[in-house]
């Protein structure tokens, strides 16, 4: 593989890398995805503008992760291009580049890269549980279980919290959304999840409680996952992963009370930053090489 530019499609950002042959990564750039023309399939165009405009000169393709339901590269459910779309993005970015581009969705993307050159170099079953702004979940036994197509998507799951007397969605609990959500029910106020670890730190009450919960939440998101994939490893990676000596004791202490030892797994925190855009990069790298789709 040459060099290819990553570019890394989420909620609140788009992130540009640049992915060399080693598939070392160096980071270029972020922008607010809010920049996009979202809701509709017109995000595409000011996605193949974006990435025109920061095109490496060395480079020979576009490794592109997008959060979604993705079938190969056509992009069948993303809340960023207006709902069910059934849209072939890696195409239509092919074509308005006149460069070999692959696309994948951002989870799976994750799994591949953690199969190559994380965790799965140690063992041939393991679940990727990505903690970013949102929840999602890859599993892997000699190869990515993808499903028909959205395979792991589980941010939607209900949990009941008691401190809330409520039940909520993992997405509103066990994520930077989820730490959002969760202080401003404590305390009528949003706060970023970076900044509410920080807070933590320093003793803020709200913040530390608000941990607490995501903790337990997060160990009954590993009790799903174990009973759902079985793995041997659960790899956590994802934004959220920077600060898991906060939150991550506290989890696996709960999650090894929550479910019985034949269940449990090993849980490890990945290695591997830009995971996603190394997944996309890996699998299109055929492509790059020979500058074909």
């Amino acid at each position: 593989m040459k060099t290819t530019l990553g570019v890394d499609i989420g909620g609140t950002k788009i992130q540009l890398s640049r992915i060399e042959p080693d598939y070392s990564v160096s980071f270029l750039k972020k922008i607010p995805t809010a920049l996009m023309r979202r809701g509709t399939p017109a995000f595409a165009s000011d996605l193949a503008d974006l990435i025109r405009a920061n095109m490496p000169l060395s480079a020979t393709g576009v490794a592109v992760s997008l959060n979604g339901a993705l079938n190969g590269g056509l992009v069948v459910y993303s809340s960023l291009m207006g709902g069910r779309v059934d849209f072939d993005l890696q195409d239509a970015l092919t074509r308005k580049l006149g460069l070999p581009v692959h696309v994948d969705d951002d989870i799976h993307a994750m799994t591949v890269a953690e199969a190559r050159l994380g965790v799965g170099k140690q063992t041939s079953s393991f679940a990727m549980l990505n903690l970013g702004t949102g929840i999602g979940v890859g599993g892997y036994d000699d190869r990515v279980i993808r499903g028909r197509f959205g395979a792991g998507l589980i941010s939607e799951q209900i949990i009941y919290v008691h401190e809330l007397g409520e039940y909520r969605s993992l997405d509103r609990v066990t994520c930077g959304r989820g730490l959002r959500e969760l202080y401003f029910a404590l305390t009528g106020r949003y706060v970023e999840a970076v900044n509410i670890f920080d807070m933590a730190k320093a003793n803020d009450e709200s913040a530390v409680k608000v941990l607490e919960i995501f903790s337990r939440c997060l160990a009954v998101a590993l009790g799903m996952i174990s009973k759902f994939y079985h793995p041997e490893v659960i790899v956590i990676n994802g934004s959220i992963k920077r600060a898991a000596g906060q939150y991550l004791d506290a989890a696996e202490k709960h999650y090894r009370s929550l479910i019985g030892e034949i269940y449990q797994a090993k849980i490890a925190v990945s290695n591997l930053d830009f995971a996603a855009e190394i997944g996309v990069a890996l699998q299109g790298a055929a492509s790059f090489n020979e500058g074909t789709k």
